[in-house]
């Protein structure tokens, strides 16, 4: 964009002192030109109704927002800093743009900008917009219809100019130009601005002194069309070369409805005509020679004006396409009409009336029986044309097609049973357009995602609505759906499990593969196909849970814990300042309880142990049996003296809540080692160990201890 100075107000915004607050309000809410301003951090401050209505929204919902809203997102950069580098010490801001409208159209305006005092005392930009979408879809019709004419007049064979009213040459196409320029220097005194007229009287006397006066009566005759005496004539002449004999039909007429007058002049090499007609009796016989030899059969129909049809021509063509003899035909008018099918006859007859009535083409496909039993599709085309007396004349073709009604039914029968496939199938099945738009969906789709094909078409893969998952919970990204993959590389991409928000289901896991339809090297649209595997996945997650899962109490088992703890370490590894601690925990004298109290209250106190680690722990801490009376915490995101601290509290809680066991309370405590896990520990195994070694000193210090050990460098 470019800034000018020019002769718009500029108004004060809202909250300077000296304006008519209510004014400019009302100036800015009845403006049919869409205003706005933005402050210096490109945020919108004020919108008028006709601007939000431009980009199709309420003004409300642009106020408070980034102005690149409206832009496409490659463009919000630039125009972010153009705007704050005019509002600090001007420079450009005005001008023709490409803008995004609300419902993702991109159409351009006229933008003028000036700066304005906001209220914290920084500038602030009043910008004024204007819709030109009309005006440029119309600059670039114009100029596709001139390139268009340009490019039809450079095509036709013919040598064609275009005169004022004074006979001076305004244009001339490619032919012109070409015959001007091989023909003794014409091209410099006919080409573009030269006077044709003028040219044209200088040669008329050239041929009245070599005793050739044909030009004289052409200059006459384009005089009277340039008077506007005369609408066009056709004018034929010799122009002989040297090396060959030559004659020209010049065709002149007036365009119709041209203010000023113009005149367009062709001319057109009729040598091959005049020499035509010399050999017309070979070419007559050369023309039935042909007519025998097209497929189909050529025919000549007679509408006399008493209404008595007859034919007076059939060519050869018949004999193999009816089995009948062309004088058969020419004959007895009915003759062709015996073998038409009796169900094909009342639409035969009637498309024949209604192309009399109308005097138009008569076009017309149906099925004949031979004499020897053959079955045949017959297109029959005809024009008319008026006759002597009165009658008019139909000229026209029967051609076999059989062949192509044939192939037309196996791909009905295709498409058909493509379509029952389609809405059969138990798979859901998807169609998206180049931009990942859906298109199309089956009702096995609709089934599984819980939404009507209305309710589908324009949304696309990356839409946030879908919500969708990896199967270990974390965000699923639009740009990584397979259908957007198979969009981008042009690639089959299969068998990837995604979980989406289904209405009143929740999420439901799909099985999803996705094909690209590529045409001519261009991905035009992609399909996906996918089934619903939600209960596979739970079933799977069951049985992991299970799996991981110690049956006592509730908490993860051993093979629960080394999963979750190698997750960690990598995590770990791969963002060193990340933290995790582990905490080893050991019943002090559990035997003596099973001893005491029986295996069954050693179950409980176990029970009892762990349901304290889960209620003194986070959602995302790991509580694990580790093996008979032994537990291990994983308490990701925390150091070695908040880890500390917790095992203080856990060691302290158990002691003061003892199980009761038959209104006895059953003491228990805890003997804990801690250790801070580390990115440079050789394994995540490490950590245990060291845990492990910290546990050992608390019970060899008397037991009921939390002991830290130390991290080795």
């Amino acid at each position: 964009m470019r800034r000018e100075r020019g002769p718009l107000t500029r108004p004060t915004p809202a909250g300077v002192p000296g304006v008519d607050q209510s004014l400019l309000e009302r100036i800015l809410e009845e403006s049919p030109i869409g205003m706005a301003v933005i402050d210096i951090d490109g945020i919108y401050r004020i919108v008028n109704p006709a601007y939000g209505a431009l980009y199709g929204y309420a003004p409300s919902e642009l106020v408070g927002r980034s102005f690149t809203t409206v832009f496409p997102e490659g463009q919000r950069a630039r125009a972010l800093a153009m705007h704050q580098a005019f509002l600090a010490d001007g420079g450009a801001f005005r001008g023709e743009t490409d803008v995004l409208r609300r419902d993702g159209q991109i159409f351009s305006v006229l933008a003028e900008s000036v700066r304005v005092p906001g209220r914290d005392g920084r500038g602030e930009r009043l910008v004024y917009v204007v819709d030109i979408s009309q005006r440029k879809r119309s600059e670039q019709a114009l100029q596709s219809s001139q390139q268009f004419l340009h490019s039809v007049l450079d095509g036709l064979t013919s040598q064609v100019c275009v005169l004022d009213e004074a006979g001076v040459i305004m244009a001339v196409n490619r032919a012109w130009r070409d015959f001007a320029a091989a023909n003794a220097g014409l091209s410099n005194r006919v080409h573009e601005g030269a006077n044709y007229l003028a040219e044209c009287e200088r040669a008329s006397h050239e041929f009245a002194a070599g005793e050739s006066p044909e030009g004289s009566p052409f200059v006459q005759q384009l005089r009277q069309v340039l008077a506007g005496q005369r609408t066009g004539f056709q004018f034929e002449y010799p122009c002989h070369s040297p090396t060959e004999q030559r004659w020209f039909l010049a065709r002149v007429s007036r365009i119709e409805g041209s203010q000023p007058l113009r005149v367009v002049v062709a001319h057109d090499n009729v040598t091959a005509l005049k020499q035509a007609q010399e050999t017309l009796r070979e070419s007559e016989a050369l023309l039935l020679d042909l007519a025998a030899s097209i497929p189909g059969a050529m025919f000549r129909l007679v509408n006399s004006a008493a209404g008595r049809w007859r034919f007076v021509y059939f060519s050869p063509g018949l004999e193999a396409l009816f089995e009948l003899a062309p004088a058969q035909a020419c004959g007895d008018i009915h003759t062709l009409t015996r073998h038409i099918l009796a169900e094909d006859r009342p639409a035969h007859d009637q498309s024949i009336r209604e192309a009399v009535a109308s005097g138009r083409v008569w076009e017309h496909e149906y099925r004949i029986r031979t004499p020897s039993g053959r079955l045949k599709w017959v297109q029959a085309k005809a024009s008319p044309k008026p006759g002597p007396d009165g009658s008019t004349v139909w000229t026209g073709v029967l051609t076999d097609v059989s062949e192509r009604k044939h192939m037309e039914s196996v791909l009905k029968a295709s498409e058909e049973k493509y379509r029952t496939l389609f809405e059969t199938v138990p798979q859901g099945v998807v169609y998206q357009d180049a931009s990942g738009r859906i298109t199309s969906a089956n009702p096995a789709a609709q089934r599984i995602l819980g939404l009507t094909l209305e309710q589908m078409q324009g949304l696309q893969s990356i839409d946030s609505r879908w919500e969708a998952l990896h199967e270990d919970g974390s965000p699923f990204p639009g740009e990584q759906h397979p259908s957007m993959v198979a969009l981008r590389t042009g690639q089959p991409v299969n068998n990837v499990v995604m979980g989406i928000s289904v209405p009143d289901r929740g999420h439901a896991w799909l099985l999803i593969n996705a094909t690209p339809l590529v045409r001519q090297g261009v991905v035009q649209e992609v399909y996906a196909s996918f089934e619903d595997i939600t209960e596979r996945v739970l079933m799977s997650r069951e049985l992991h849970l299970q799996a991981n899962t110690d049956y006592l109490t509730g908490v993860a088992n051993r093979r629960g814990l080394m999963e979750r703890l190698q997750l960690e370490f990598k995590r770990m590894q791969q963002q060193p300042s990340r933290r995790c601690a582990v905490l080893a925990a050991d019943l002090d004298h559990f035997k003596r309880i099973n001893d005491s109290w029986g295996h069954a209250v050693g179950d409980a106190v176990l029970q009892h142990v762990a349901r304290l680690m889960q209620q003194l722990t986070r959602q995302r801490d790991l509580v694990a049996r580790s093996g008979g009376e032994e537990f291990t915490l994983l308490l990701p995101e925390v150091g070695a003296d908040e880890a500390l601290a917790l095992a203080e509290r856990l060691r302290q809680h158990l002691q003061a809540t003892p199980l009761l066991h038959q209104g006895q309370p059953l003491p228990v405590t805890l003997s804990i080692g801690v250790s801070p896990m580390s990115a440079t520990d050789a394994a995540a195994e490490v950590a245990l160990l060291r845990a492990d070694q910290a546990l050992y000193q608390a019970k060899a210090g008397g037991r009921n201890l939390v002991r830290l050990a130390p991290v080795s460098r």
